[in-house]
């Protein structure tokens, strides 16, 4: 069964707009159609983008550990963001290998 997009918490990825490719948290639910996104950095909880669940990929996972602090807007909750993108995504914040950015 496909994840739902409609969950507070749940991991999605943008399919269409500017931010293509990247990793949000649903952080509000408005409708059927539109839920709020946020990621903690270019998007803080204070101002979530709102769009289309259409334009949006599910992913598998719900940050379940920090949705006492989204529901009560808590301060650490930007920070709380960007850490649960890092460990579901397994993105890394430090730089790469220097091999990785030579050029040959």
């Amino acid at each position: 069964m496909k994840p739902e997009v409609h969950q507070l918490g749940r991991v999605v990825l943008s399919k269409q707009g500017h931010d293509k490719g990247k990793a949000f948290l649903v952080v509000g639910l408005l409708d059927e159609k539109h839920v709020l996104i946020a990621d903690g950095g270019s998007r803080k909880l204070c101002k979530p983008k709102k769009k289309q669940a259409k334009h949006l990929t599910p992913k598998p996972w719900v940050a379940t550990e920090i949705l006492a602090s989204i529901r009560d807007r808590a301060q650490t909750a930007d920070s709380d963001i960007r850490k649960a993108l890092r460990t579901y995504l397994n993105i890394s914040t430090r730089p790469q290998d220097k091999e990785d950015h030579t050029f040959v």
